[in-house]
């Protein structure tokens, strides 16, 4: 059991440092994508609209904060502010496991803001995904860019950070 963690942990490091080398060379494949859980759900991110995975670090609660809103996380000396990206979508609050995850979203958005999420999967490619149709229920999530279905079944929805940031509610983090 201990070695299939380590082996995990390995995983998930290596995952870490492709993430970090392409997003400073700029060389990764257009269509790979950073693939998370949240809730019940799978998300992909682009490896562009995020600077780095991290475990989860201490979090200053702040009150009079929308249940979503965790407060704020210190990284290296620079302020993030913390979203659980679950409980924003409506869903369960994300309990904090050795598989949750902070992802740091990248600079050129104009916000120090972190999203939490349940786990970090890896890394995938949406050139071995189908495409789905949108339904009426997908006008609801506007941050929804594109639904893809992969080859094991597993659906996967493509998150537009920019849209999602720029919802009012996002920025309205008073209760």
């Amino acid at each position: 059991m201990a070695k299939q963690k380590l082996n995990l942990h390995a995983y998930q490091q290596e995952i870490l440092d492709k993430l970090r080398d392409s997003a400073q060379s700029g060389q990764a494949a257009p269509s790979t994508r950073l693939a998370v859980k949240v809730d019940k759900s799978d998300f992909l991110f682009g490896l562009g609209d995020v600077r780095e995975v991290l475990a989860v670090p201490e979090i200053l609660h702040i009150p009079l904060t929308q249940p979503w809103f965790l407060g704020m996380a210190n990284v290296r000396g620079n302020l993030y502010a913390l979203s659980d990206l679950s409980l924003f979508l409506g869903g369960q609050a994300t309990p904090l496991t050795s598989q949750s995850r902070i992802l740091l979203l990248h600079e050129r958005f104009g916000i120090n803001s972190a999203l939490l999420v349940n786990q970090l999967v890896g890394l995938r490619s949406v050139d071995e995904m189908q495409i789905q149709k949108k339904t009426k229920a997908d006008s609801k999530s506007p941050w929804v860019l594109n639904k893809y279905k992969d080859p094991t079944g597993q659906k996967w929805d493509e998150v537009d950070v920019a849209k999602l940031i720029d919802q009012h509610e996002f920025m309205q983090v008073a209760a």
